[in-house]
């Protein structure tokens, strides 16, 4: 039986009943690839549809549509394609050929649409990143990536930060040292994530993000995120999708060793609790620990995650679970390096740290989560998700400031602690309506978020005075002062929302996507420093109307054009001249493109032009414009622009060859006056005007199928921070890729990184801080071993 699991392909839920088999659904479903309409039909019904895969492979199905019972819908999609479906005597339906006997099926949760686990694929057939709607990439009228499970491992990525390497369009930064990452898009910070499609207040501060062993893949959507997030910035966002319990059992052991001794393990385990598979649970456990190209800076990390999926009846499921993520980083770096005054690089050894050998940076996170799912009879289908996340950070670091007349820098010291308690709540109804003869989809729903701040204390020496040459500098000379703690900082921020979308079908070549956001927004905080308090920096925003429509055409059954206009509000505490908070910034995305699909789905591409505009950004004002009373007050005048195209193409070019791929052309600008800045001036310097991504994997022919073999590239032009005269050239990175498989059971990896050992900084900031060079060549070798 092969291992191949392909995503939301098959179901397993409760093995349906003859009575509940007999029910009539609502299906309206397009021609397409075989895998998909089985898959829908068997969401829709929640039936159990089991099939190898290769039986599938390359076969297609005709559109399906009526009220149908599960047996009916099924057997119309396999018209033509010389299978049957048949049902087993525990009522459960196989599809098999229709002359011979049934083979052992492959399953995959059809309740969880876009599994990429044991796929082997770089693409998905099923997204639902841009909105609550379950479609495929090309019927989505937005830029949309996914970095699956095989390229997860193929890659050897075990951090957020990683796959934003590969995934087109993403770039980095670190704010301060190493452990605080942000992620951009399009010109802008992505400061909206998702956690199986519910908004996430993500905080770099205290959230861990450097583990992947919970995830079965990561979606990234590129643009205004509004529909799906409400507050945030016209970048985009990504999803973090989680790995769910599946009836079938496996378990596998995973094994790593790698440059800067680099030690890494991780179980996996998952199958039904019963003997009907209604009741299945999954456990994943991984460790490690590693030093870092930097010197006396190590990595301690580990992860405990649990499941378990419940089939209440043949219709309802209920999953709940948790996961503790610790991530222990000594010797961690709150600065980042500076260069000299000029804005010239330091003719430094990439294992500098300007940080003392006491210094560490550490996140706890604890998490719990419950999915309610139910499936109606008419083919509509409701979804309530709870979750919490308490997020604590504690590190103590330090920092450079310039000193006057010296090409020296001072050093200033801060240790920290951050509690953030996160609770979220999301829900919604979708399902199929009829209006004007034809059958339109529609989803209804709203959101809570709440995140609750309780920071401190937080502190400082009284007497330290330390003078930093950067080109002549011990960690381990540093003695560690005695600290004060006078800060604290608590408030919250809440978010509640209502949404509604619509996909309608106007002619059968052309859809119309129409959608609505109302959020209610309100921040408070207050800082507390020895005697200073900060006066209350609350603020709130009521009805924020987020529209949002997306027109496509398909032009055949393989290509469609679309275009699409989305928008996303982001709250803001600037105050104007008279005292009050200014209007939130309203991001816009604008953007055309075409997307094709091959193979049946397994090969995805798409090419695409956007333009973003972001307004209401906060422009200061003289003193003398502020109230009585308003220290500093600003002007909602400010406007920026970035535009671009981008080119994808991500699955397999044939069996044996995957490939993700993209290029993408960014150039920003302000649009009106900002301050000392005129219009037309360079908005963001630090995302690249071209960046190429490419990663691949090509399994040998004939006698040598047991090979794999791969790489990556990354490829930018220049960065750069004029403002502080510093700039990086442009540069490319490659990677290498031999894996091995030495049985059916046991896969062997060998990772290159940097495998010509560039020399470059991958962020870089002003003179004093936040330039990082980007890790010398590693090795990492894998085994992995499935039971």
């Amino acid at each position: 039986m092969l291992s191949l699991r392909f995503p939301a392909a098959c179901v397993i839920a409760a093995a349906a009943s003859t009575a509940h088999a007999q029910a009539l659904h609502q299906y309206d479903l397009p021609a397409g690839q075989l895998d998909v309409s089985l898959t829908r039909i068997a969401r829709i019904a929640g039936a159990v549809i089991s099939f190898r895969a290769e039986l599938v492979a390359g076969k297609t199905a005709p559109a399906v549509s009526g009220q149908l019972t599960v047996e009916e819908a099924t057997a119309r999609a396999l018209t033509g394609s010389g299978l049957e479906l048949r049902r087993t005597a525990d009522g459960s339906l196989t599809v098999a050929p229709s002359s011979t006997t049934t083979l052992a099926p492959v399953t995959v949760e059809a309740t969880t649409p876009g599994v990429t686990e044991g796929t082997h694929s770089y693409t998905t057939p099923i997204m639902s990143t841009a909105t609550k709607f379950a479609l495929s990439p090309r019927e989505t009228p937005q830029s949309v990536s996914v970095v699956t499970r095989q390229q997860i491992e193929d890659r050897g990525f075990q951090s957020l930060d990683d796959v934003a390497r590969d995934a087109p369009g993403l770039t980095t930064r670190q704010i301060g040292g190493g452990e605080r990452t942000q992620f951009f898009s399009r010109g802008f910070e992505i400061n909206s994530f998702l956690a199986d499609g519910v908004p996430l207040a993500y905080d770099y501060d205290t959230q861990g993000v450097a583990t992947l062993a919970m995830y079965d893949h990561i979606e990234v959507l590129r643009g205004a995120a509004g529909m799906m997030t409400g507050a945030g910035n016209p970048s985009g966002t990504i999803n973090l999708v989680r790995k769910r319990a599946t009836a079938v059992p496996q378990f596998s052991v995973t094994t790593s060793a790698g440059s800067w001794d680099n030690y890494r393990g991780e179980v996996d385990g998952s199958g039904p609790l019963n003997e009907a598979g209604t009741l299945r649970a999954r456990g994943v456990v991984a460790y490690q620990d590693s030093n870092t190209f930097k010197k006396a800076y190590e990595h301690q990390r580990q992860l405990f995650y649990g499941t378990i999926e419940a089939d209440i009846t043949a219709n309802t499921t209920l999953s709940i679970g948790g996961y503790y993520n610790r991530e222990d980083n000594p010797g961690a770096d709150w600065n980042g390096l500076p260069t000299r005054r000029d804005g010239s690089f330091y003719d430094f050894n990439r294992s500098i740290r300007l940080s003392p050998d006491w210094a560490y940076w550490n996140k706890e996170n604890t998490s719990f989560f419950a999915e309610l799912d139910h499936r109606f009879e008419n083919g509509w289908s409701g979804k309530l998700t709870a979750r919490t996340l308490r997020a604590k950070m504690n590190m103590l670091g330090s920092y450079l400031y310039p000193l006057e007349d010296s090409t020296f820098f001072g050093q200033g010291l801060g240790q920290y602690d951050y509690d953030k308690t996160q609770y979220s709540v999301d829900g919604y109804l979708s399902g199929p309506f009829t209006l004007l003869g034809r059958t339109h989809e529609l989803v209804l729903g709203g959101s809570f978020l709440k995140n609750k701040d309780d920071d401190g204390p937080g502190g400082w020496p009284l007497d330290y005075n330390m003078t930093v040459d950067p080109e002549h500098w011990d960690s381990s000379a540093v003695e560690k002062p005695a600290f004060v703690y006078p800060w604290s900082r608590k408030g919250y921020q809440r978010q509640m929302s209502g949404y509604a979308t619509t996909r309608l079908s106007l002619a059968d070549p052309l859809t119309l996507m129409l959608g609505a956001r109302l959020d209610w927004y309100e921040y408070d905080m207050n800082l507390k420093s020895g005697d200073y308090v900060s006066p209350p920096a609350g603020y709130k925003v009521n009805h924020e109307l987020t529209p949002y429509a997306g027109l496509i055409y398909d032009l055949d059954r393989q290509h469609s054009v679309y275009t699409s206009w989305t928008s996303v509000f982001q709250p803001q505490g600037s105050q104007s001249a008279s005292g009050t908070p200014l209007d939130p910034v309203i991001g816009t995305n604008l953007e055309a493109g075409v997307k094709g699909e091959y193979f049946d789905g397994r090969l995805n591409a798409s090419a695409a032009v956007f333009q973003i505009r972001q307004r209401n950004r906060p422009v200061a004002l003289a003193t003398s414009a502020c109230s009585p009373g308003v220290i500093e007050c600003y002007a909602p005048s400010g406007k920026v622009e970035s535009r671009g195209f981008e080119l994808e193409v991500a699955g397999a070019l044939t069996p044996a060859w995957q490939v993700s791929a993209g290029y993408t052309f960014n150039r920003s600008k302000y649009l009106e006056d900002s301050g000392a800045i005129s219009a037309g001036a360079p908005y963001d310097t630090q995302t690249p005007r071209h960046l190429f991504k490419l990663s691949t994997m090509y399994t040998l022919p004939g006698s040598l199928n047991a090979w794999r073999v791969g790489g990556a590239v990354r490829v930018q032009s220049a960065i750069s921070l004029p403002a502080y005269s510093v700039r990086q050239p442009g540069y490319s990175v490659w990677d290498a890729v031999v894996a091995y498989r030495a049985s059916q059971n046991l896969d062997l990896r060998l990772n290159v990184y940097n495998l010509f050992d560039k020399y470059y900084y991958q962020a870089i900031g002003s003179t004093q801080d936040n330039n990082h060079f980007g890790a010398p060549r590693a090795f990492l070798l894998t085994a992995k071993y499935t039971f």
